[in-house]
């Protein structure tokens, strides 16, 4: 009956036991029974017992590791050559799995990997994790939001400045002009509301007047909060067509990486028949 606990319990996080499962520790050791799981991963000289299947539809990365790199995904033990933490992938298999114990030691590192793999379950648990229940200071959790450029976190956390002081709490010592293009536009807004100067300004009616001669209409010309606007629109599309570009370049780097080793198996492969010849 253990065993099939730890099944369920990998699956989606429920047990008999009283303790929630958002608290409960998920066994991606090897103690786990082998027919639970179709894949090792190793990180940091860790091995971690997964399920590609459910892998590969958290993660386009993963995706491409299980089923579309040939060489790889005959292994019995698979590293992963990018830099992780072990302690941030194992929060990270959890939040695929139904389970969440978050905290701001793993934060930033699960947030990283979950966006370098194109997870986007483990992302926003981890960015809702951020901005509601971390207890690290407002300084630095807007400095995560900008290093990662999370737009919806750092709007979240300029809502919450209602003071001069509040918003030199939050924002790093550094030039106005090294933050990101939204930020300084966040910055710029809020300032404004907290002076009690808004923009733009709301215009007085106007008392009706008598009808003049029909004119030849002439197109309005915007005004300068109008061309912010548009420049800030197009700004924004600009950042993420630079997004969706990066994220090309991403997949073609990782197929072409494949497509290496493919090669380097078939040559291997080919050594070998020439030597036994």
């Amino acid at each position: 009956m253990a065993s099939k606990r730890s099944a369920n319990q990998m699956e989606d996080g429920s047990s008999n036991s009283d303790e929630t499962p958002s608290k409960k520790s998920f066994d991606f050791s090897e103690g786990i029974d082998s027919e639970l799981y179709d894949g090792v991963l190793q990180v940091e000289g860790r091995l971690f017992h997964v399920m590609k299947g459910h892998l590969a539809r958290h993660s386009d990365y993963f995706k491409n590791l299980f089923f579309k790199n040939y060489a790889d995904s005959k292994k019995d033990i698979i590293p992963l050559e990018d830099v992780v933490p072990a302690d941030a992938f194992q929060h990270f298999l959890e939040l695929t799995s139904g389970g969440n114990r978050l905290n701001d030691d793993v934060i930033e590192g699960v947030l990283r990997i979950s966006q370098m793999w194109f997870a986007e379950v483990p992302l926003e648990k981890a960015k809702d994790f951020l901005l509601k229940n971390s207890k690290l200071a407002p300084m630095e959790k807007f400095a995560i939001a900008e290093k990662y450029n999370f737009s919806d976190l750092k709007t979240a956390l300029f809502a919450t400045v209602q003071t001069v002081a509040d918003m030199n709490s939050l924002l790093p010592n550094q030039e106005v002009s090294d933050f990101e293009p939204d930020t300084i536009t966040l910055i710029a807004k809020r300032l404004l509301e907290i002076s009690g100067i808004p923009r733009p300004i709301p215009v007085a009616p106007v008392a009706p007047v008598a009808q003049a001669p029909a004119e030849i209409p002439v197109a309005p010309v915007p005004n300068a909060q109008e061309i912010i606007f548009d420049l800030q629109q197009r700004l924004q599309m600009a950042r993420e067509e630079a997004v969706r570009e990066r994220r090309r370049f991403d997949f073609e780097r990782q197929e072409l990486r494949e497509r290496s080793q493919r090669a380097r198996a078939e040559m291997e492969e080919l050594r070998q028949r020439l030597n036994r010849n």
